[in-house]
């Protein structure tokens, strides 16, 4: 019996190649998906202003093209509707959800969810976070630890969704395959596809699924969008050019130890 889902994302082309996963994916019946509509980073007045800005914005781009756009092309075949940005918690939402009656609700990369939309489905409503919390929360937490020379913190967590910011109890954590090669885009979307698969993996798993409370000594780091500046993109460029990567890969065991995540799988 296939397990009947709702995703709550975006709509670039990493959303719609979670959900076409999804949709592909044997045993997880996507009974719906709500595209909502996001911010274009082509629109932030720092991609006009500095041409550095503007050639990470187009590498972005460029990287999450051939990482996503041939397999989204090819199953790109599910049901959704798309909404503005403001309409995510409105009460129409609320009630074509509830009418599905499915087995998980799953929210990634779309805006913050009502107390109200919250309570009314749990416990199974997961937050897919693509950071490691609780080290790091907010926006751009796959970003700030190539600023920070902290590459242990890259990853994602998928987690119970809560009213507080990324601070639901945890579900499973993953960490990417670095190499040589890898930039800030291709961790980036090493890091979306591992964990599409690791939570269809959990959700059509006979297991109980478990909830874990990850408490460390280090300081949560906890950012905002208006943290990613042209300062801080030439300290992250500046630190990759100096072999940040090399570096982390010799000492990766190590560092990974230090700072452990929890998995379901």
């Amino acid at each position: 019996m296939k397990v009947k889902v709702i995703l709550l994302t975006g709509s670039e082309l990493r959303h719609k190649f979670f959900a076409s996963f999804m949709s592909s994916y044997p045993n997880i019946d996507l009974r719906l998906v709500i595209h909502e509509s996001n911010n274009k980073l082509k629109k932030n007045p720092l991609y006009k202003k500095y041409k550095t800005v503007k050639k990470h914005v187009d590498l972005r781009n460029k990287v999450e093209n051939f990482f996503f756009q041939s397999f989204v092309k090819k199953n790109k075949k599910y049901k959704f509707i798309q909404i503005e940005k403001s309409e995510i918690n409105d009460n129409k939402i609320f009630q074509l959800i509830k009418k599905e009656k499915v087995n998980f609700l799953i929210s990634y990369g779309c805006s913050i969810i009502s107390a109200e939309f919250i309570n009314l489905f749990r416990p199974n409503f997961f937050n897919i976070h693509l950071g490691l919390s609780p080290y790091y929360k907010g926006a751009g937490t796959n970003f700030f630890p190539f600023v920070n020379k902290q590459l242990q913190f890259c990853g994602s967590t998928i987690m119970q969704i809560d009213k507080k910011i990324d601070g639901g109890k945890i579900i499973h954590q993953l960490r990417p395959d670095f190499n040589t090669e890898d930039n800030i885009h291709t961790i980036g979307n090493k890091i979306i596809k591992k964990t599409a698969f690791d939570l269809c993996k959990i959700l059509t798993t006979k297991k109980r699924i478990k909830f874990y409370n990850l408490k460390s000594e280090f300081k949560t780091r906890i950012y905002k969008q208006k943290d990613f500046n042209q300062k801080n993109l030439m300290l992250a460029t500046s630190n990759l050019k100096n072999k940040l990567i090399d570096k982390y890969i010799k000492k990766k065991n190590k560092m990974e130890k230090k700072y452990p995540i929890v998995s379901q799988l």
